[in-house]
């Protein structure tokens, strides 16, 4: 599994945030998505060299850093 911004918005628009159909995804909607899939969000991990744990919950500050690195 890794990050693909097409998930992250199919993911908001079934939430019912407010997302466009094309362009940037905003930043409170990929922390959301990201916070919402942990399993996504430690693969992004991985990909991008940063350390989490393999289980139990991933800070907001590591959600907020991988936020950073793919938007």
């Amino acid at each position: 599994m890794t990050y693909h911004p097409s998930d992250a918005r199919a993911w908001a628009l079934e939430s019912g945030e407010p997302v466009s159909a094309h362009g940037r995804l905003s930043y409170q909607v990929v922390t959301a998505y990201l916070r919402a899939h942990p399993k996504i969000t430690r693969s992004l991990a991985a990909e991008c060299g940063v350390d989490v744990s393999a289980r139990g919950a991933i800070s907001i500050a590591t959600v907020e850093e991988l936020t950073v690195l793919v938007r």
